[in-house]
């Protein structure tokens, strides 16, 4: 299950009862059609690892002080954290990455991550090859009703510390 946060105090909250398991953050905003676009596969990811994973949903317009502690300036920007230590971060609504990304710091809860952060982030995803799952790349064929495929990935967008958006 997805969590919406209501508060800072409802954030750190949720944080604190997380204990060991992986903390799963998205950013997101109501009027952001990717985040949209990607919620759905967000609560399938939450019901198959709800043993091992805890997912929350930020709403950047409702909380303004948990979006700024995060940096956060694009949405959806999905953090990944196990026991207090920053896992991963990426941004945007590609449902593969969020897939293989859930799967493979669910997978490694255990074990430390060898390669430094910045690498993470800005490797392209690979193949979790953890067997038959959800991620599995078969299960992702071309017509797989994902509109964002469809979406060329290199057009510049606003964000939030965009002058353009700030002008208007």
């Amino acid at each position: 299950m997805v969590h919406v946060v209501q508060s800072k105090e409802d954030f750190e909250q949720q944080l604190s009862n997380a204990g060991d398991k992986l903390i799963v953050i998205d950013f997101c905003a109501n009027w952001c059609g990717p985040c949209k676009l990607i919620a759905p596969k967000l609560e399938e990811l939450a019901a198959q690892y709800a043993e091992r994973a805890v997912v929350l949903k930020v709403n950047v317009d409702d909380n303004e002080d948990i979006t700024t502690e995060y940096n956060i300036s694009s949405m959806p920007t999905f953090v990944f954290i196990k026991s207090g230590e920053l896992l991963e971060v990426f941004v945007g609504g590609n449902p593969d990455k969020l897939c293989k990304s859930m799967e493979k710091h669910v997978g490694d809860a255990d074990e430390p991550d060898e390669q430094p952060l910045a690498q993470q982030v800005s490797a392209s995803s690979g193949s979790a090859g953890s067997g038959n799952t959800m991620c599995d790349d078969d299960e992702l064929d071309e017509d797989d009703g994902d509109l964002t495929d469809d979406v060329p990935m290199d057009l510049p967008h606003p964000t939030i510390n965009d002058e353009r958006v700030l002008e208007n």
